[in-house]
């Protein structure tokens, strides 16, 4: 397989799924970035990734291996191997064989969301994920919020689309209006760029009535990026939903999204009404997808002269997630 293009090979953390798909003693495959890669939990609760392939005689962990301890176990021979990638044994047999070791991938949970860690140059990860419901926080009391998973999870494979494209979205409010259908487009209230992140708060027509302490959050849509392969969303008005919007590469042309949505809870509402409200905030994702499908990427693009300056600052700063 030819080596994919850098910007299908960008740092960061990237997301495989959702924290309960992978029960204790569990082992799932998952592909990204041109590798077959394998999450396991152990026994401790701990989540683990390693490359998919057993250094034995290269059978795939993930069809059949079992969880040992701390330990994935091959399906073919019993061979195990421990979280940090060595070979922890053989059956029957007290010979290690020290010459050979797995990949690691860096985990991490957040938000009951799975993340591993890319970097084509093999470094360990520069920033930490953040608490979705602290980053997005305006100091506007809220009531409790439905569980996601999984209801409010949602997976798209196979689409052909690159993250830095996706990431474009937080500095594109034009598109509200063309694509979402909103009644006018929002305008950018606020932005902050930080080593990790790209932050914009955009004001936007409220999709519901709102009074009294929901009147401050009532119009506005706060977006932060951290890397080209996370986003998180917060849609402010009587819904008050927050996203986490992810494309993860799984080769050199092709990306898996994943929706995450966490609906407020609103006092009355019975299950068909939460039900149907879902339907109506998840079905906004696809629509941008359906754009980027057959989207090419443009560089440079022929931006007009209002929003050059944004369109502009992101890009140079998804420039450092590339490798050189």
């Amino acid at each position: 397989m030819n080596e994919a293009p850098t910007w299908m090979r960008p740092t960061g953390w990237f997301q495989l799924g959702w924290s309960p798909e992978i029960g204790i003693n569990e082992v799932k495959p998952f592909r990204c970035f041109g590798q077959e890669v394998v999450l396991y939990r152990s026994e401790d609760g701990q989540l683990h990734a390693l490359d998919a392939h057993c250094q034995h005689l290269g059978a795939h962990l993930g069809y059949g291996g079992k969880v040992a301890g701390d330990c994935v176990v091959c399906p073919f021979h019993g061979w195990r191997w421990g979280p940090d990638g060595t070979h922890r044994g053989v059956p029957d047999s007290d010979e290690i064989n020290r010459s050979r070791r797995i990949r690691q991938w860096e985990t991490c949970e957040r938000n009951g969301l799975v993340f591993v860690w890319h970097d084509a140059e093999g470094r360990p990860p520069q920033w930490e994920l953040p608490d979705l419901f602290e980053v997005l926080d305006d100091g506007v009391p809220t009531n409790g919020f439905h569980a996601p998973h999984p209801a409010g999870c949602f997976r798209y494979e196979d689409v052909t689309v690159q993250p830095r494209v996706t990431a474009e979205n937080i500095v594109d409010p034009a598109h509200f209006k063309h694509v979402h259908g909103t009644k006018r487009v929002p305008t950018l209230v606020d932005y902050e760029i930080g080593d990790s992140y790209f932050r914009t708060q955009l004001r936007a027509p409220s999709r519901g009535k709102v009074d009294g302490a929901n009147a401050e959050r009532a119009d506005t849509v706060t977006l932060v990026n951290y890397g080209v392969g996370v986003s998180y969303t917060r849609f402010g008005g009587r819904d008050n939903t927050h996203g986490v919007f992810c494309a993860t590469p799984v080769d050199a042309e092709r990306s898996t999204l994943f929706q995450t949505l966490w609906l407020e809870e609103l006092p009355g509402e019975d299950a068909d009404e939460t039900k149907a409200r879902m339907a109506a905030v998840s079905s906004v994702y696809p629509e941008d997808i359906e754009i980027w499908r057959h989207q090419v990427y443009l560089d440079p693009p022929g931006l007009i002269a209002s929003e050059a300056k944004l369109f502009g600052a992101l890009r140079r700063w998804c420039r450092q997630f590339e490798p050189a």
